[in-house]
């Protein structure tokens, strides 16, 4: 039955045109079933290798319904790096000002109070403030070789702008110390606030029990980032999934009394490299 198969696929056919009045043949051609079925195969990946390069090197996919632009993404591009300027802007400013400042109590003075109104006919207003004791206090801490206020200890300045959001609303009561192997910061929250959100969008690529019975979440971002989310009493993603900024994906743990929230211990990494979260982060 096989054989007859083959001989059925291979037997050609003749195909012709004929005139119609005398029967007169113009032209034919022989081809087998097996031919025809090469040839429209042939045909279809022609086809196919067509509409790839005109989808490579042309145009042609912007006219498709929902399908992003050219225009539209180099708009959005544009708009990220406008709001990263403004930022950068922002807070240059403040450390223009801070440092202001800190030169007038450094010199005996007293910092002066600007007006926040500026138009053309109103100027700053470079009244003074009268001295208080705060200020020598200031001025004695910042003089000190010791202390936290220390101008000696002043952490060297920021490089990067801010690019996450925080994982929670809190205050920072361990920083980030590298050299001794400290590569997280531990967040207290405020107002009871038990939520954990993520930096940015991302990829869960772990969840993990912890040697205390907490448990933590990893998720990768773009850019060669991961963030690490530990202490968690609830996780409420799982591996494998994507997740946007600011989506909740657990809840800090209780502490034994049950009325207070732990504390949220947070890790950035970057290119296998741990990072100060604070360079990326305004908690």
């Amino acid at each position: 039955m096989l054989r007859r198969f083959w001989e059925y696929m291979t037997d050609k056919r003749q195909l012709s045109m004929r005139d119609r009045a005398t029967d007169e043949l113009h032209w034919k051609v022989n081809i087998s079933p097996i031919g025809m079925c090469g040839a429209v195969t042939a045909l279809l990946l022609i086809l196919f290798v067509v509409l790839l390069l005109l989808m490579a090197y042309t145009s042609v996919l912007d006219i498709l319904p929902g399908y992003r632009t050219k225009a539209e993404r180099t708009n959005e591009a544009l708009v990220e790096s406008i709001m990263r300027i403004d930022l950068m802007e922002h807070n240059m400013e403040e450390l223009l000002a801070y440092n202001e400042a800190v030169a007038t109590v450094m010199g005996g003075s007293t910092p002066a109070l600007h007006s926040t109104v500026m138009t053309d006919t109103i100027r700053y207003d470079k009244s003074r403030i009268l001295p208080t004791r705060a200020d020598s206090l200031l001025r004695a801490a910042l003089e000190s070789t010791t202390g936290e206020y220390s101008l000696s200890n002043t952490k060297p300045l920021q490089t990067e702008a801010a690019m996450f959001s925080a994982p929670m609303r809190g205050t920072i009561t361990r920083n980030f110390d590298a050299p001794e192997s400290s590569y997280d910061v531990a967040i207290m929250s405020l107002d009871d606030e038990v939520s954990v959100s993520a930096i940015e969008n991302g990829t869960v690529v772990a969840t993990e029990e912890m040697a205390d019975g907490t448990k933590s979440v990893t998720i990768q971002h773009t850019g060669g980032y991961l963030s690490v989310y530990k202490h968690l009493g609830e996780v409420l993603v799982r591996k494998g999934q994507m997740v946007q900024s600011g989506a909740v994906v657990g809840r800090l743990s209780a502490t034994k009394d049950g009325a207070k929230s732990s504390e949220l211990g947070f890790e950035l990494w970057r290119d296998g490299t741990a990072v100060d979260p604070e360079r990326y982060i305004l908690f």
